[in-house]
């Protein structure tokens, strides 16, 4: 597993997934699945989704996100002001 990464800026932080690779995010910003397919699941939830490219996903402050892709995606990670 993958350390977390957590957005500090409005600069997005581009993030490639590997096959089968796993990373977790957490802060306050906002996900955008670029290219691929990708897993995601929220901490304390039993709610889960599928990002497709273009898709975009609120991040919450301190809720950390487990994010998985089965054959790779290209992500980027953006704090908001």
């Amino acid at each position: 597993m993958s350390p977390i990464l957590q957005a500090v800026n409005e600069t997005p932080l581009h993030v490639l997934l590997r096959r089968r690779e796993t990373l977790l995010v957490q802060g306050c910003g906002e996900l955008c699945c670029e290219d691929g397919e990708v897993w995601l699941t929220e901490a304390g939830s039993n709610r889960d989704c599928i990002l497709s490219p273009g898709d975009r996903w609120p991040l919450q402050h301190g809720l950390e996100v487990a994010l998985s892709s089965l054959a790779g995606a290209r992500l980027s990670l953006a704090s908001v002001p």
